[in-house]
């Protein structure tokens, strides 16, 4: 099971208003999401457009979709600011990262528009192979928004505007404990390392009984525990994004010299061989 966090995200009413009228003017989907992309508000609670579920679903591109995801929060998370990347597909999506006294609340999101009027002809092409007629597919691209780049723009100003008065005006709130959270997110950012209970009360300036109450009052689970389980949680997660990476090379990414070391570890708290998990992704 994920590590739960010890954030409760609280949104003000305001949030999902003003997510539904940007929705609802630029047909777009626009929201909120946590760290691991789980949806806490979407505008007019639109779903993800037809096209991408059929680029997705039927032309079986959900781990290239999935990475291309991963890496674009990942940037995003690295500059700590607005990035906007077109998809192999043709989409584009921009990203914001969302903090709260340094600690990462989430994600706000707008996508899922083009500037183009064509569809790519690779796609066009590969969806001929697989399902004969590309109607279906060129006629849900056409359903998706377009808008010219100087749209673009202005509409990529007004999403920051929006995002920021959201955030000025505290209409993110949390309930949490903020130590717990930041040595979390202090071992997801370097999750190569392998983290003490030192290492994470000098960090914070707590000593070593402390944090360990804290971990086992929130997490209901120990201080080591809990640093293997987002080792686990990270190994899982470059499992789905790349499933021809190998075990050995996961292990060493993790901050483990010894794949066996690992293997046994992902053994003893997943009741499975990580190469188990792996070939299970690869289907």
């Amino acid at each position: 099971m994920p590590i739960k966090s010890t954030i409760e995200i609280i949104l003000k009413e305001d949030v999902q208003r003003l997510f539904d009228e940007f929705s609802s003017c630029f047909n777009m989907r626009v929201g909120f999401y946590s760290p691991l992309m789980e949806e806490i508000a979407v505008g007019l609670k639109k779903p993800r457009s037809q096209f991408c579920s059929l680029i997705r679903d039927h032309l079986n591109k959900k781990q290239k979709c999935r990475a291309i995801d991963s890496a674009k929060r990942l940037k995003a998370l690295n500059r700590k600011d607005m990035i906007t990347l077109p998809c192999f597909a043709g989409m584009i999506e921009s990203i914001i990262p969302i903090y709260f006294d340094g600690i990462h609340l989430g994600f706000c999101m707008m996508g899922q528009y083009r500037n183009e009027d064509r569809l790519n002809q690779k796609l066009i092409n590969e969806w001929c192979e697989h399902h004969g007629s590309s109607e279906k597919l060129v006629l849900e691209y056409l359903r998706t928004p377009c808008f010219s780049n100087s749209q673009i723009q202005s509409i990529r100003k007004l999403f920051r505007v929006i995002v920021d008065y959201i955030v000025s005006q505290n209409m993110i709130s949390i309930k949490s404990n903020l130590i717990v959270e930041r040595i979390i997110n202090y071992a997801k950012d370097h999750i190569n390392a392998n983290l003490t209970i030192k290492e994470a009360s000098a960090m914070v300036g707590r000593s070593e009984s402390t944090i360990s109450h804290l971990f086992t009052s929130y997490l209901k689970k120990n201080f080591k525990q809990i640093m293997i389980e987002l080792k686990l949680e990270k190994a899982e997660e470059y499992f789905r994004d790349n499933p021809e990476i190998t075990v050995k090379e996961i292990a060493l990414q993790l901050g483990y010299d010894d794949p066996y070391y690992f293997s046994r570890l992902y053994k003893k708290y997943r009741g499975c061989a990580p190469s188990r998990y792996l070939q299970h992704s690869r289907i």
